[in-house]
């Protein structure tokens, strides 16, 4: 079950013992082992919590949606548990992830906020909005239903808030980003074009670099992803931006799609992306129109499908609509039954003026072969797992026999080869797992998360006899659940290879970023083999799978930061991590906010 529950990557997994504390975590903070399930909730969330426990403590099997508050995040998961052999087995998939902008009192006087929202504290929320009997109305009604969902304007801009009543009042700011879309598409010339599109790309918050005709802002860099703007079939300019903002990038494709339909100044949507298959329909799922690379991949002309029900020809339309009710639907993947043929389409769409626009792409035989390559993949390296375990097991029972000195060395030779295969099935597991999956990075505290890397690693540093220091100030910088990976290969590669006695790790501010050393006093690195160490599989003698640096270099890229390394023979090794710090967030002397 364990061997199972360890393929799940994309979800969120965990073993809970008889008692209901966490033995094994997988995409969830490794501080709950140990802890009880119930326990990691707050407030009502842990009455619901402990339900869907003693459901399945009761019958076997239960599950239900529970909030997580994780610092300021909220992330709503739904899980479903199963008791075997008296564990509890847990599969859960994160709905939605919010960011709190602030907390208030339910007098309205905030007690907690967010760097945005800084300027709010100490404060109270009814001497900043315009309108105060509105926002009692607001409050009156998040207090009797629980929650208030609606619109907001800051500063003249539109946004949208959330407001969840608990034993506080706690506020969900976040920008309308869809008002700046529909703003390109009523802009009259070029400059407002071009002005629309760079607030829109400031608003996501990342490095950019657009080019439209004559005009130009950002700055390209070599790792940047470039999408081409066109009007009619001439390009006319291009949008870059870093490969690995996954959600950013999909809204950078929309925003393409925005820019070349208002440069043709076309006020009918049935003239976008000539070259994509898009349909329309109604709020009530009914089709009004399809354009012809559409007829093409469905096999249906537009008569044969107009006011019929999307629901008709693909799966899975609750989900999608429930997606669409979050504002926006991406890389959403079904089933759909076309004229001739089953396929397997993706979608990106958003609601405009009242209607549901959505670009649809056939993925079939990408799936199918993503499918079969991740199916042999996963049986191979379980299958690899597996025999090593056992060899492991019978080398334990053959170390227990009447064996030599000379006999018990070779099984020690033994062992450590086979826990060095099992170290390169995993990294290789971890590499795939980076390249395939590109998570979005967010502000995170980076001391914890050392911290809790080197106490894992106590027990082996003890046995080789290293210290090891950390020396992290308490700051956040942008990075993803990946940045362990990085101190977990640091550290064991300098319990592995270095031969050292000390481990030192420590940090500085500089400009924008903050810079992570990782010192040890080992052996060092010859001067000639310092450019092939990030190198897949490079290695030199001794065991390892050669992998680990190179991971270590691919999830710096993947954070657009960088790694260096010094070293000089019997010296050590020191090598120095960019990790980019969150951007300050521009502050205004006066909010003004009207509900």
């Amino acid at each position: 079950m364990e061997e199972i529950i360890n393929l799940l990557d994309e979800y969120i997994t965990f073993i809970l013992d008889e008692r209901g504390s966490f033995e094994f975590v997988n995409n969830l903070s490794k501080n709950f082992i140990g802890k009880s399930f119930v326990s990691i909730f707050e407030g009502s969330e842990r009455r619901n919590a402990a339900k869907i426990f003693y459901e399945a403590k009761k019958r076997g099997k239960s599950e239900g949606k529970l909030v997580l508050k994780e610092g300021d995040e909220r992330n709503t998961i739904y899980l479903k548990i199963i008791r075997h052999d008296e564990k509890f087995y847990s599969i859960g998939k994160e709905l939605k992830k919010e960011k709190l902008s602030f907390i208030t009192d339910f007098l309205g006087n905030v007690i907690q906020a967010g760097e945005e929202w800084s300027d709010l504290k100490g404060r109270n929320i009814f001497d900043i909005v315009e309108e105060k009997d509105k926002l009692v109305e607001i409050i009156s009604t998040a207090l009797e239903k629980g929650e208030y969902e609606g619109k907001i304007s800051i500063n003249e801009k539109t946004a949208k808030v959330i407001i969840k009543a608990t034993d506080v009042l706690e506020f969900f700011i976040e920008e309308d980003i869809y008002k700046i879309f529909e703003d390109i598409l009523k802009s009259k010339n070029i400059n407002e074009i071009f002005d629309e599109a760079s607030k829109f790309l400031e608003k996501l918050d990342i490095p950019f670099y657009i080019k439209l005709i004559d005009k130009e802002r950002g700055k390209n860099e070599e790792n940047f992803q470039e999408f081409s703007i066109y009007k009619g079939n001439e390009i006319v300019g291009f949008i870059s931006v870093p490969s690995h903002y996954r959600e950013k990038i999909e809204k950078v494709e929309f925003l393409i799609i925005a820019i070349s339909n208002a440069l043709e100044n076309i006020d009918n949507i049935k003239h976008i992306l000539d070259d994509f298959a898009v349909y329309k329909i109604d709020k009530d799922g009914n089709i009004i129109y399809v354009n012809n690379c559409f007829e093409e991949l469905s096999g249906y002309n537009f008569e044969e499908l107009k006011g019929k029900k999307l629901s008709d020809f693909s799966e899975n339309r609750e989900k999608f609509f429930e997606e669409l009710g979050k504002g926006k639907v991406e890389k959403f993947l079904s089933k759909w039954k076309g004229k001739n043929k089953e396929f397997i389409a993706m979608e990106n769409a958003w609601a405009l003026n009242g209607e549901i626009i959505s670009i649809v792409s056939d993925v079939t035989s990408e799936k199918e072969r993503e499918k079969e390559a991740e199916f042999y993949n996963s049986l191979l390296r379980h299958d690899i797992h597996n025999k090593n375990e056992i060899a492991i097991g019978y080398l334990g029972l053959l170390e227990k026999t009447n064996i030599t000195k000379k006999q018990e060395s070779f099984i020690k030779k033994i062992r450590e080869a086979l826990h060095d295969i099992n170290r390169l099935v995993s990294n290789v597991k971890k590499a795939e797992e980076i390249r395939k999956i590109k998570k979005e990075i967010h502000p995170l505290k980076i001391k914890e998360i050392v911290e809790e890397e080197c106490s894992r690693y106590e027990e082996k540093l003890d046995e080789k006899g290293i210290k090891i220091s950390c020396r992290i100030n308490d700051v956040l910088i942008l990075a993803n659940d990946f940045v362990r990976d990085i101190f977990s290969n640091l550290i064991d590669n300098s319990i592995q290879h270095a031969n050292c006695k000390n481990i030192e790790i420590y940090g500085e501010r500089e400009g924008n970023f903050y810079k992570i050393y990782f010192k040890d006093d080992g052996k060092g690195i010859p001067q000639d083999d310092l450019g092939k160490i990030f190198e897949e599989g490079w290695k030199k003698g001794g065991g390892g799978s050669g992998m680990g640096l190179y991971i270590v270099k691919k999830i710096m890229e993947q954070y657009d930061g960088k790694i260096e390394v010094e070293s000089d023979l019997g010296k050590g090794v020191k090598f120095i991590l960019y990790f980019h710090l969150p951007k300050a967030k521009e502050k205004t002397e006066m909010l003004r906010i009207r509900f």
